[in-house]
């Protein structure tokens, strides 16, 4: 069920004039846990909210720790105790964005507090399904459930609903430069399409590249990028660009040398291995340590073969 704050309600009846039907909005969805990297998550969610005039949903997922059966009473009043303090540390978060409206309007965005009971795995499904989701938010510091559940949610994968990864410390800024990394699968150009519309919301840059580690594919790599630009009108998307990286070690060694020369915003990239998230978020891993320590958001799409 959802909790909406006393103040998120007046402001939303105060602009039910003038707001677009919420019916008619995609959402944003962020789990929260009420650590410092989760706030950080709804920060980037909001921000990105008010360039794209999405509501966000925060959830948070309950349980109880008496087994069903056992002791129905205390398991009813544990569920309620659990409902009643995450309602009350989702509005101390809702009162640190009272005054954010969607940009180019003096109209509030609309966060909407979700408290679901049961196991995420049970009731993220649901949540998919009720709610037009667009993107799903993470912190890189969320438990290793909640990553894997989004990351390999079946629901997510059919929505061709993309990941948002947060990392620890990032400072949320409006986007300028977004990268996104081709591998010519051949759904390129609808995700394409799709950052077209959330580059245009901030009036970023997109650069479409491929890493080339086999000089020997370097023609047919080069006529793959032709061909995918070919379906764009340049001229009509002057912020959007496609180039193939030549010479490279490797496609971490290729996206290390451009990141030195380009700073992006963000990294967009296909997960196609189950142990994507592991190994991208490994100690050892280097396009780890050029997001991270840059605080450079990952945006991942995950989707099925």
């Amino acid at each position: 069920m959802f909790y909406n704050s006393e103040l998120s309600i007046k402001k939303q009846q105060k602009y039910t004039n003038t707001l677009i039907y919420k019916e008619n909005m995609e959402h944003i969805l962020v789990p929260i846990n009420f650590t410092p990297a989760a706030e950080i998550s709804l920060a980037h969610a909001i921000g990105i909210a008010q360039a794209s005039h999405k509501i966000v949903i925060m959830c948070h997922f309950i349980t109880s720790t008496i087994p069903a059966g056992a002791n129905m009473t205390l398991r009813k009043r544990e569920i309620k105790e659990k409902h009643e303090k995450a309602y009350m540390e989702m509005r101390v978060l809702l009162a640190q964005y009272a005054e954010h409206t969607y940009n180019q309007t003096n109209q509030p965005v609309i966060i909407e507090p979700l408290v679901m009971e049961g196991h995420p795995e049970d009731t993220t499904g649901k949540i998919m399904q009720d709610n037009s989701i667009s993107m799903v938010v993470l912190s890189h510091k969320d438990s290793s459930e909640i990553k894997d559940l989004f990351l390999n949610n079946k629901v997510v994968r059919d929505a061709n609903c993309p990941i948002l990864t947060i990392p620890e410390d990032a400072i949320y800024k409006p986007l300028e430069n977004i990268i996104y990394a081709a591998n010519f699968d051949g759904n390129d150009a609808t995700r394409i399409r799709d950052l077209i519309e959330l580059t245009s919301d901030f009036d970023a840059k997109l650069d479409c590249l491929h890493v080339c580690t086999d000089g020997k594919k370097l023609r047919e790599e080069n006529e793959k990028m032709q061909e995918l630009q070919a379906q764009f009108d340049v001229v009509l998307f002057s912020k959007l660009s496609f180039k193939v990286i030549r010479d490279a070690k490797s496609v971490t060694n290729g996206l290390e040398n451009h990141f030195a020369k380009h700073q992006p915003d963000m990294l967009v990239m296909l997960k196609t291995e189950q142990n994507f998230f592991k190994k991208l978020f490994g100690s050892k891993e280097t396009i780890r340590k050029m997001t991270l320590d840059n605080g450079m958001p990952i945006m991942i799409y995950r989707e099925g073969k």
